[in-house]
């Protein structure tokens, strides 16, 4: 290839690697979300979620699409760790 394709080329991904950390490093978000397609919480249920090792949501301990072992913790220590809300059983805790 010429020198000119390889720049085009070298050009492209530095600004498609630029756009993606632009779109995923927002001032003020406080925890990396374990899925970059998962919506945050707007607010915490007070009470304990069940989540699990394999999984990047938290769910209602009753949820049918728990998938894996569950472990209950505080929805805040969930959030925390960077889970989001399982849009089927808590999908009224998503920002939207």
């Amino acid at each position: 290839m010429s020198r000119r394709v390889w720049a085009g080329v070298v050009l492209a991904a530095g600004l498609m690697a630029a756009a993606l950390g632009y779109g995923y490093s927002r001032p003020g978000a406080t925890a990396t979300l374990l899925s970059r397609h998962s919506m945050p919480a707007m607010q915490a249920p007070a009470r304990e979620v069940a989540i699990t090792r394999e999984g990047k949501l938290f769910h209602d301990p009753s949820c049918p699409y728990i998938h894996g072992k569950p472990e209950m913790v505080n929805a805040q220590e969930a959030a925390r760790r960077g889970y989001t809300p399982c849009p089927r059983c808590l999908g009224k805790y998503l920002r939207r």
